[in-house]
């Protein structure tokens, strides 16, 4: 007959060395992004490359698009569902992902909010500087037009707050600069994949008369340079686009004057800060409400410079 013998010295150590296990495994960070799209796959980038081995056991999800607003709730209640310690999520709606997000951080996850603010408390908040961004935009297109011209802002989306605070400001700057300029602000360039370029050529149909043009997101932008560059209007009309990084086609535009100004953001730095953001919190380290991560405003005058020639690699 076996005859079972606790052994109160070994049961002890056992629960030590589980303890133990258990205080030293790596931090489940939920990386929650906007959709699929380059840039987000940079800061997916960014927060993988923020925890090497082994410091951080990062899990992103993206929905297909900015626009699906339900998806990204339901892949927040998937992230929770799988066991995080904190969260990174760039809310594709200021408002609908308010109460969701409150009821994770309820359940004792820690928060970091990225690119678009939410409304209510954030323990920490990071993102590119969308007013400054805007503004430097504004005032280098105001620098390129006269007040008699017409000037268009191709807008992103209506429900992304970033590029929603850059159209504001750029418009505040342009109007400062230029009192009587007629400024078109009507046409959103859409987040569906497609729509883009239609929208591009939509500006140009409805708004004739324009004589420079601000596109405040990505897509926009490059739907707008192609568009700008296969009617022949490519240098004629004077524009300024937003971005992340720099990639190939931009340089060339900025190279040949076909287009004046790329806005660059750094995603990979929102990623990274991200991260150590999340991990700092979960270590009770004292961490800034408000963070603001660099962005760049190149033109033809400094795209050779080391330090923007090193974003085409990125």
């Amino acid at each position: 007959m076996n005859t079972f013998v606790f052994r109160p010295a070994v049961a002890l150590l056992a629960a030590a060395l589980l303890f133990t296990a258990s205080a030293s495994a790596a931090p489940r960070i939920g990386v929650l992004l906007k959709g699929r799209t380059d840039f987000w796959t940079a800061v997916e980038k960014g927060c993988v490359a923020a925890a090497p081995g082994g410091r951080a056991e990062v899990t992103a999800k993206m929905p297909p698009s900015e626009s699906d607003i339900d998806v990204q709730i339901r892949m927040l209640d998937a992230l929770v569902a799988q066991g995080i310690d904190a969260l990174v999520i760039a809310p594709c709606s200021t408002t609908a992902l308010s109460g969701p997000v409150a009821a994770v951080a309820a359940k004792g996850v820690k928060i970091v909010v990225i690119d678009t603010p939410l409304e209510g408390e954030m323990p920490a908040f990071i993102a590119t500087n969308h007013t400054a961004a805007g503004a430097a935009a504004g005032k280098l297109l105001a620098s390129l037009v006269a007040d008699t011209d017409e000037v268009s802002i191709l807008k992103h989306s209506r429900t992304s707050g970033a590029t929603t605070l850059r159209e504001v400001s750029a418009f505040a700057e342009l109007r400062r600069a230029h009192p009587g300029l007629v400024i078109h602000r009507d046409i959103f360039s859409g987040t569906v994949a497609g729509r883009e370029v239609e929208q591009a050529r939509r500006l140009l149909t409805e708004h004739p008369r324009t004589g420079g043009i601000l596109a405040s997101g990505t897509p926009g932008s490059m739907a707008m340079l192609r568009v700008l560059q296969e009617s022949g209007h490519a240098g004629r009309i004077r524009f300024v686009g937003f971005g992340f990084n720099l990639n190939p086609t931009a340089a060339a535009a900025l190279e040949n004057g076909t287009m004046d100004g790329w806005i660059a953001q750094l995603p990979g730095e929102i990623g990274a800060r991200a991260i150590n953001a999340a991990l700092a919190l979960l270590q009770d380290r004292p961490v800034a409400e408000v963070s603001f991560c660099d962005f760049l405003v190149i033109t033809r005058a400094n795209l050779h410079e080391p330090r923007v020639q090193a974003l085409l690699s990125q």
